[in-house]
């Protein structure tokens, strides 16, 4: 949670989880202004639906006792390392592949590092993965509900290291925390009817995607565009990113997403 130093650095830890038991399913039916539009191509009428969706996902506050933090910008600024645990090595040909993918759309290197790679105490700019027994998962984080989690810390907005943990047997929570780590901390739950599809979306949603959907890249895009800077206000976000899809409303997704057949998690 963060705490606030008088104003000026401002050091939060952000603890974002994934239920296993949720409070039920959100029905999502019917169509969005612009989102078939979206889904062929990349169409300026689906602006006011990518807003709604981008400032939920990076900008507003999730429900829940780890969201205590500013309505500022989340991001990394630097070459990010992420380092597996040795128990996380099996995930290592579909972490390599989500970070070749993060490094596109953000346009800053997203490295996996050699196995034997340990965090020292002083690391910066990396990301760590660990893959627990579900056993050792509940019992460490005294939970029966949670199934993977992602903490993020950071100085001023600009993310410094993150820690993901998951749980053997839901090694599909993977692309889901990989995206809270890059600064998006809340989820996308529509509260009426949505097209929107996301990984963000909770396990047991209708919204819920298994892969990256071109609205997430989109947002990932916009929220790594070098106008919008970590530790930004919310409204001056928002603003620059009205900006660059009104200006480049295809430049989100400009590739197809690739299809990940043959990886071993989806």
């Amino acid at each position: 949670m963060p705490a606030f130093l008088n104003g000026t650095a401002e050091m939060y830890r952000i603890r974002r989880v994934i239920l296993f038991l949720v409070c039920g399913a959100w029905a999502v039916t019917g169509s969005v202004p612009g989102a078939a539009a979206f889904e062929s191509g990349i169409s300026a009428t689906m602006t006011p639906d990518f807003m709604r969706f981008f400032d939920t996902l990076a900008l507003t506050a999730d429900y829940g006792p780890f969201n205590n933090r500013p309505p500022w910008v989340r991001k990394w600024a630097g070459p990010v390392r992420i380092v597996l645990d040795p128990s996380a090595e099996p995930l290592r040909t579909e972490v390599e592949h989500v970070a070749n993918r993060f490094s596109e759309w953000t346009d800053l290197p997203f490295m996996v590092m050699p196995p034997g790679t340990t965090r020292t105490p002083d690391s910066w700019n990396l990301i760590t993965i660990e893959l627990l027994p579900r056993e050792t998962f509940q019992q460490t984080y005294k939970t029966h509900d949670v199934v993977c989690q992602t903490e993020t810390h950071g100085v001023g907005g600009t993310l410094q290291v993150g820690y993901m943990v998951l749980s053997e047997g839901y090694t599909d929570c993977l692309r889901h925390e990989f995206m809270h780590a890059l600064g998006f901390d809340s989820h996308w739950y529509p509260q009426q009817p949505s097209a929107i599809k996301s990984v963000l979306a909770y396990r047991d949603s209708a919204a819920r995607a298994n892969d990256y959907t071109l609205w997430d890249i989109m947002a990932i895009r916009v929220l790594y565009d070098f106008r919008i800077q970590a530790g930004m206000s919310r409204q001056k976000s928002l603003m620059i990113a009205h900006e660059v899809i009104s200006e480049r409303p295809q430049s989100a997704a400009l590739q197809p997403v690739a299809s990940d057949t043959g990886s071993t998690i989806r």
